[in-house]
């Protein structure tokens, strides 16, 4: 395998090896945890090759079928979601898409501040900034979803009922300072208090000059958190802007090969974060969006998409690479395994492992 931190010399081979690769040649995020236990910031540019290394280690689930009417059986091969790859963008898209629907709802205009009267807002975009000065990479990621569970707690103690739509993500830029470290974007919902709204024109991180909405209360807001490094909070005007931050901070450098995306994906795989959360309130305000679930009184085994498989019970086998399956399209989602090549690799797995 090429690798193009391997040909720079700035680690080794047999470090990457070390860093992720079991005793078997198997790349495991446990392997990884225990090499990086004591992260920091010169040892993450390996960290990043040791994550690509096991990302672009193609694997799927073995799975069985056999329909419960003829006994025929029909072992098949899903592949895995790994932070990043193709079934994880695809599932991210398809959880975060609900928002989709919201599209063409405005809260208030910016021609409103031209009629002479308060704009309000409910929906907030805010940004926690992590000061590297606190403490080491290590325990900055060990602490932050307390530290974040903690500040909205905080909110809620003052402002009642706040839905959340949290992401978790590393600051990129290798020369500064915070490289590596947490910071969050969250989408807050207040139910039960609005924010009032000024317009502001201020320049982008790109430098280009830009209308802003922002709101007054926002030493408030900081005051209340008990936020330990800067924060950053907009007022949202529109669902579309719900969508363009999500698109922005989420789906972009959620997944994909860009650096950003890469290094996010890397830092939360190590550290085991979750890629967003939703919270039950954010839900609930939504709740006409979303459809319930039904609980059934007949048991039926369903796809990874939740579609029903009629007559058919499947049993999980194991993982295997896709060199083992013999599968030499990475891109293939689902395939066909013979019975024979199914148990040849459950067997060979039983003998490995005892």
């Amino acid at each position: 395998m090429t690798l193009q931190i391997l040909n720079q010399g700035l680690v080794s081979e047999d470090a990457l090896w070390e860093a992720v690769l079991t005793d078997f040649g198997v790349p495991r995020l446990k392997v990884a945890r225990g090499y990086f236990s004591n992260l920091v910031q010169e040892d993450v540019p390996l960290l990043v090759e040791a994550f690509k290394y096991w990302q672009n280690y193609v694997e799927y689930m073995l799975i069985v079928g056999e329909n419960q009417f003829t006994g025929e059986k029909i072992p098949l091969a899903v592949k895995c979601s790994k932070r990043g790859n193709d079934v994880f963008a695809r599932r991210l898209d398809k959880k975060l898409s609900f928002l989709n629907q919201y599209s063409d709802i405005k809260f208030f205009d910016v021609s409103d501040f031209d009629k002479g009267k308060k704009v309000y807002a409910r929906l907030l975009w805010v940004t926690l900034t992590y000061d590297s000065k606190r403490c080491s990479l290590r325990e900055a990621w060990r602490n932050c979803m307390k530290e974040f569970n903690l500040w909205i707690t905080n909110l809620r103690n003052r402002w009642g009922r706040i839905g959340a739509l949290r992401f978790i993500m590393p600051f990129p830029g290798k020369e500064g300072k915070a490289y590596a470290y947490p910071h969050f974007h969250v989408v807050l919902l207040f139910e039960d208090v609005e924010f009032t709204v000024f317009p502001h024109m201020e320049k982008d991180g790109e430098g280009k000059l830009g209308l802003v909405f922002r709101i007054e209360e926002k030493d408030e807001l900081h005051e209340q958190g008990k936020w330990h490094s800067h924060i950053d909070v907009k007022a949202i005007s529109s669902m579309n802007g719900v969508l363009n931050y999500c698109r922005k901070y989420a789906q972009n450098q959620c997944y994909g090969d860009s650096d950003e995306a890469i290094l996010n994906s890397a830092m939360l795989w190590l550290f085991r974060k979750q890629t967003y959360s939703l919270s039950g309130g954010f839900r609930k305000a939504f709740s006409e969006f979303i459809v319930p679930m039904q609980v059934s009184k007949v048991s039926v085994q369903k796809t990874l998409d939740g579609k029903e498989i009629p007559g058919w019970v499947w049993s999980f086998l194991g993982i295997f690479s896709a060199s083992e399956l013999g599968i030499e399209d990475p891109h293939v989602w689902v395939a066909s395994i013979s019975e024979d090549l199914a148990n040849k690799l459950v067997e060979s797995r039983v003998r490995r492992y005892g």
